[in-house]
């Protein structure tokens, strides 16, 4: 057995459940050990996001303290305005206020500071090192807040752990179904069906893809209070992250293709990085917000 599949099966029987404990894990306080979670793997995830980019935009002195920050920044604040919300019973579309004015200042500081440190033979990194930290802010921070928004609803540690399964049950069907039938569902010509990815397989695609939805509809019929609406809604919104989870893996490999870096980091034996593990729920997290707010008026 390979590490990879040792890994994936590790998620499947123990990742998955702990992740659905930390969901229900003080759902009256808002959630504490899902956000210490969330404002976690976003520091890691932004310190491996940073070797997208050439040594000289990522190393220099303090960067292992402020590369980590960028990307807690936006969570850690989404995450507090967040818990305001839920306990005033307000719109999570509120926490906006907080959490944009932080986004443009700390984007306002980023160009500021390297403006005024840059001297003259340095002057060419400013856009370079400006776009790389902008980036960092970006993906993962601004997509993992949208996770931590999460918190706010009603029924949070039951969308939470939909969340969950809609995107690591995809992702584990996908590449169960790649591996027992990709290699006889590529196209006539034997390319791959997405270039930048080559080993994923049609059927993958189509297994995880289908799995979304039905993880979708099944919640929105035995929990309709959760997700209220007819079972023609929850299959839209179920194609939705089907379709988020998939390319959102796919977006990460591209990074990672661009960069010429076969893995995000070395932080998981025989996987690779963090970043490797929680692409698909870091893109998808703002489609399954969003989708929560404009599809189900939650």
């Amino acid at each position: 057995m390979s590490r990879n599949t040792l890994f994936r099966l590790v998620v499947f029987f123990l990742g998955i459940p702990l992740l659905a404990a930390s969901a229900f894990i003080g759902r009256n306080h808002g959630l504490p050990i899902f956000g210490i979670l969330v404002v976690g793997a976003s520091a890691l995830a932004a310190r491996e996001a940073a070797f997208f980019f050439p040594s000289s935009l990522r190393d220099y002195p303090g960067s292992t303290v402020i590369i980590p920050l960028m990307g807690t920044l936006i969570p850690t604040v989404g995450y507090v305005s967040s818990l305001t919300t839920h306990w005033d019973h307000g719109s999570a579309i509120g926490a906006s206020a907080i959490v944009v004015p932080t986004f443009m200042v700390a984007a306002s500081l980023i160009m500021a500071v390297q403006v005024v440190k840059r001297i003259d033979h340095e002057i060419d990194l400013i856009v370079p090192v400006v776009t790389s930290h902008l980036f960092i802010l970006i993906y993962p921070g601004l997509f993992t807040w949208h996770a931590a928004r999460l918190v706010s609803f009603e029924y949070n540690s039951e969308l939470l752990l939909l969340f969950f399964l809609s995107v690591y049950l995809n992702d584990s069907l996908a590449w169960l179904f790649g591996r027992l039938l990709g290699p006889i569902t590529r196209r006539r010509d034997g390319a791959p069906p997405v270039a930048i990815s080559p080993n994923k397989s049609i059927v993958g695609f189509v297994a995880g893809f289908l799995t979304s939805i039905a993880v979708i509809v099944l919640a929105g019929i035995v929990r309709p209070e959760v997700l209220p609406g007819p079972t023609i809604l929850h299959a839209v919104f179920g194609a939705i992250i089907g379709s988020a989870s998939i390319v959102g893996d796919l977006v990460e490999s591209g990074f990672k293709r661009s960069a010429a870096v076969k893995d995000s980091g070395q932080l998981i034996p025989g996987r690779g990085g963090l970043l490797d593990s929680i692409d698909s729920a870091v893109f998808v997290a703002p489609f399954f917000f969003y989708g929560c707010v404009i599809l189900y008026g939650i």
